[in-house]
């Protein structure tokens, strides 16, 4: 007789927000801010069939909350015992579109830990809204959608981010290796002061053992390694501000002089232009052909990246350095011309 073959094991599902104990977790805050639900409201926000909501409600009892049926008019539904009942936020519908629009500026934040535990949050808030709340923001993930620039991307990322932001949070030390836009890599113990969020991306600042003791910023994508130094306290700063960090530049990358720049812009991007806060101190006034802008920067690094994404509709008139700069990098692009494969 042929030898039979071994059935091969079955793999666990994964576990996901929306596993059973999750789900009666969100049943429970539905239960906690509700007067009552039915078993067909169960099923409709959890969209399983009424059988499988009644499932749902038993599990809950078997878990040993205090849940009792009674009649609403005509219909049954099920309540918490007043006793058990927790204080809890409950939202209109106008605070939760606003609360899941911030929530689409911070998609990016996807594999930090951040954007799992903001859907968390959105879930219990979910379980909080009225039936006709409810129903109307239902499908906000389709109504409510960001469109920006290219994200940083952080899968892999988790352990590092849960290592940065507890010793952040406990003033412990980090030792780091960080890998500079040239490519070289620098070991050293980092003091962090504070996590900044800079054009889809994350950045740390802080005292660097490693730079003469001095507060520099560094992009978390820039991390190789992370090592939380457990135990390792220092005093955080009490005259340190975050705005320091970036007072007076153009962006992120802060120089040590402050420099004039003005900027003749052509009438096709004005209005996109003078319609935004580049800089606290910008200014603007018409010019024939379109606006000019002056402001007062503290560094120009990123002003060259900036105004050669306008091409030709924006100009340098001073200073003539940073003119000079941009008409260089122009000759640099023109020459350069398309690279064909070996």
């Amino acid at each position: 007789m042929p030898k039979r073959r071994p059935r091969p094991r079955a793999r666990a599902a994964p576990v996901t927000r929306y596993a059973p104990a999750s789900r009666l977790h969100e049943l429970r805050t539905l239960l906690d801010a509700h007067e009552g639900v039915s078993i067909y409201d169960v099923a409709e926000r959890f969209a399983v069939n009424p059988r499988t909501a009644l499932r749902y409600i038993q599990a809950l009892q078997r878990a040993g909350e205090p849940l009792y049926e009674e009649m609403s008019g005509k219909r049954k539904v099920w309540r918490l015992s007043p006793s058990a009942r927790r204080q809890t936020i409950t939202l209109t519908t106008a605070q939760m579109v606003a609360l899941f629009l911030s929530r689409r500026v911070f998609d990016f934040l996807a594999g930090t830990g951040f954007k799992e535990d903001l859907d968390d949050v959105f879930a219990k808030l979910e379980a909080t809204l009225r039936r006709k709340d409810f129903a109307a923001v239902r499908n906000l993930d389709r109504k409510v959608f960001d469109v920006n620039e290219a994200r940083h991307l952080y899968e892999g990322r988790l352990d590092d981010v849960n290592d940065i932001i507890t010793a952040l949070l406990r003033e412990e030390r980090l030792r780091v290796t960080h890998e500079g836009v040239s490519g070289g890599k620098k070991t050293f113990v980092l003091e962090p002061y504070t996590l900044l969020v800079y054009k889809k991306g994350l950045y740390l600042a802080g005292r660097s053992e490693g730079h003469a003791g001095e507060i520099r910023t560094f992009a978390l994508d820039g991390f190789r390694e992370v090592e939380w130094l457990r135990g390792q306290t220092f005093e955080y700063p009490s005259d340190f501000r975050p705005e320091q960090i970036t007072e007076g530049a153009f962006g992120l990358i802060r120089g040590n002089e402050v420099t004039r720049v003005r900027i003749r812009f052509d009438d096709k991007v004005a209005r996109y232009v003078q319609r935004r806060m580049w800089h606290p101190t910008q200014r603007f006034r018409k010019v024939a052909g379109g606006v000019e802008m002056t402001m007062d920067a503290r560094g120009t690094t990123e002003v060259v990246s900036w105004v050669l994404g306008f091409g030709d509709k924006a100009r340098v008139m001073e200073p003539k350095g940073l003119r000079d700069q941009i008409a260089a990098e122009v000759s640099r692009m023109a020459a350069a011309g398309p690279r064909e494969d070996a």
